[in-house]
């Protein structure tokens, strides 16, 4: 298993760091049930491609306008009951426009060979991630459909159901986009940054709690 580059994997999800930050109840929403129009056969593929499974606990896939498409993911092994996180990193874009004249249309190059980092993550902490990820993506920040898009797309998946849309700028769903960031970061931490680690999820999840659970989840 090859270790992907650092740099690049965080570069789209620390994004959301340098947007103000607004209350959950400020924010209108921009992503909902399911994959935007004409993206679910991009999206499925870039999900499978870069680790994706139909048990994972949760992951957040990032399909960019431009460059290499991402996910990190966390998943629970059945035998021995170990959390992973997974982060994935596609070698080159999958999505290609051909422009010729004769074959016009998308081209999915799936025949590649994406960068993948991991990390285990201690059973208490993991449960609790997948447990707030499952409340934020109940609130009235979800719509009950995927808005269309153009450009970038966010896709969140928690407990087999998946969301997806524009990338969320304020409120819990943002929230989530710095806990994925920090899961990333992990997944390509030394083991023996493991505990510094743990500790910044830990402290994530706390602000994030601190901060909104007076707020209506709908």
């Amino acid at each position: 298993m090859r270790t992907a580059p650092k740099r690049a994997l965080l570069a789209a999800l620390l994004a959301v760091l340098a947007v103000p930050a607004l209350a959950a109840r400020q924010c209108e929403p921009v992503v909902g049930e399911g994959w935007p129009p004409a993206v679910g056969n991009y999206g499925q593929a870039a999900s499978q491609l870069l680790g994706g499974q139909a048990e994972d606990e949760l992951s957040l896939l990032t399909l960019p306008a431009r460059g290499e498409e991402s996910q990190v993911l966390l998943r629970r092994d059945a035998g021995n009951g170990q959390w992973t996180v997974l982060a994935g990193l596609a070698e080159k874009r999958i999505y290609s426009w051909n422009s010729g004249a004769s074959r016009a249309g998308v081209n999915l190059r799936l025949d590649q060979s994406p960068s993948f980092a991991q990390a285990p993550l201690p059973d208490a902490l993991a449960q609790r991630v997948v447990a707030v990820w499952a409340q934020a993506l109940s609130t009235p920040e979800v719509a009950a459909r995927a808005p269309v898009t153009d450009g970038e797309v966010v896709s969140f998946t928690v407990n087999g159901e998946r969301y997806s849309g524009l990338r969320p700028g304020c409120g819990q769903l943002e929230a989530l986009l710095e806990q994925a960031a920090l899961l990333t970061e992990l997944a390509h931490s030394k083991d023996k940054k493991y505990e510094k680690r743990y500790e910044a999820i830990e402290r994530a999840l706390d602000k994030m709690h601190n901060r909104f659970s007076g707020e209506d989840a709908g």
